[in-house]
């Protein structure tokens, strides 16, 4: 009964154009246990408990271990990808589907990448929740499922495109974390916030819905099988390409979210402000304005001290203690 289920599940026409054979795909299943075993050395820096801990070191450190990949699998994927037909021609990507070949390069950016998701959303369940911690499991979530089943049937060259238009983003982004650590470092914030926006809005706003999209819904599915509809309601087979083409979809409406908040941010440097973290939490927030403003009495106190030695310190430290224990209440969890 099991291996009938099997079977079933698996039948070509489920997934596959008409009279197309498993055997006769280059790009193998099997091949997806390779980016599981790959996640575990790629979350490197939660392997050692260091997920228990919330100083400021590890959060740099995970952050320049994030821009460091992202320019690595960029500037990989651009060598793999720099002859690759599909890049300047995106019809590419369906004329003589499913049997493109699969170079070892390719193979690797695949493997990699994949490899990479995983340990994301293996990481989220240790790290800090963000106010965005659903939508960002959703999109760890959308993403492997395209890299597998996109690997799966050979949807191989669209996925390269999606992930050689989302790392240059990702890039910037976390460089401007980076360079957000140093408090000095205001207008070269600023700046890469501005990179980062640019390459958002040109590779996820523009270029993603209006090439990769536009393209897989218009043109993918006489070039797949000449009588097969996307929008079919009946859910004609084959059924893997239709769900794809849909993840693809709700992927791009995750980026219409935040690009909202990018906005809001974008908003706040305008208006004289630093930009911050696109993803930071308020817990975040909260502990650097606390910070902000436990420096500026202690300047306030020691500038006062300089002109009145016998100011009575017992007092301000009243107020700081008072201060800090209103601070501690607010973010004490409620009780049940």
């Amino acid at each position: 009964m099991k291996l009938w289920r099997m079977s079933y599940f698996w039948h070509e026409p489920y997934w596959l154009p008409r009279n197309v054979t498993w055997p006769e795909i280059p790009s193998k299943f099997a091949d997806l246990l390779v980016p599981i075993y790959l996640a575990i050395p790629l979350m490197w820096e939660h392997l050692t408990g260091g997920f228990a801990s919330l100083s400021r070191a590890k959060k740099i450190l995970e952050c320049f271990w994030r821009f460091s990949y992202y320019t690595f699998a960029f500037l990989y994927g651009l060598y793999v990808m720099i002859d690759a037909s599909w890049l300047y021609d995106v019809k590419q990507c369906w004329i003589g589907y499913p049997f493109h070949p699969v170079p070892d390069t390719i193979w690797w950016y695949y493997m990699i990448e994949t490899g990479f998701y995983y340990s994301l959303l293996i990481a989220s369940s240790f790290d800090v929740r963000r106010s965005d911690f659903w939508q960002l499991m959703v999109h760890h979530v959308i993403t492997i499922f395209l890299l597998s089943s996109s690997w799966t049937i050979n949807f191989v060259r669209v996925g390269t495109l999606i992930l050689l238009s989302h790392d240059i983003s990702d890039v910037f982004l976390e460089g401007g974390k980076l360079v957000r650590y140093d408090a000095h470092n205001k207008n070269m914030t600023n700046f890469m916030f501005v990179l980062f926006f640019t390459s958002w809005v040109l590779t996820r706003l523009i270029y993603y819905p209006f090439i990769v999209i536009r393209s897989a819904v218009t043109e993918a599915a006489a070039l797949i099988q000449p009588d097969y509809v996307i929008w079919d309601l009946g859910l004609s087979p084959p059924y893997a390409p239709r769900l794809i083409v849909f993840a693809l979809i709700a992927l791009f409406f995750l980026h219409i979210f935040w690009t909202f908040i990018i906005l809001r941010i974008a908003y706040r440097t305008t208006t004289g402000g630093q930009a911050k973290d696109v993803r930071s939490d308020s817990d975040s927030d909260y502990d650097e304005e606390e910070m902000a403003r436990r420096e500026k009495r202690r300047l306030l106190k020691k500038k006062k001290n300089k002109v009145s030695p016998s100011t009575d310190d017992d007092e301000e430290e009243e107020e700081e203690a008072k201060n800090d224990g209103k601070a501690r209440h607010r973010r004490a969890p409620r009780r049940e």
